[in-house]
């Protein structure tokens, strides 16, 4: 980061507090859907787990925090041109 300013290094500092303290708070409530109830329109109420296939369920608890962290790790590559 040869021309990084003060505005610079204090938007990098807050981005990551913000995302230390969300993304643990995410993965949490989407790791627990799956324990979720879902009420269908005859009444009844059935576990997320048993209408949705797991393979999906787990791409989400694992793609999801992934895809986060690239995400903002490409914000912050310094770009070819700039």
């Amino acid at each position: 980061m040869a021309g990084a300013n003060v505005k610079t290094v204090i938007m990098i500092v807050v981005s990551l507090i913000v995302i230390a303290v969300i993304l643990p708070l995410g993965i949490g409530l989407v790791s627990v859907m799956g324990d979720s109830m879902i009420t269908l329109s005859n009444g009844t109420a059935v576990a997320l787990s048993t209408i949705v296939d797991p393979a999906v369920l787990t791409l989400l608890t694992v793609l999801l925090p992934i895809l986060a962290v690239i995400g903002v790790l490409m914000y912050f590559i310094p770009r070819s041109g700039d």
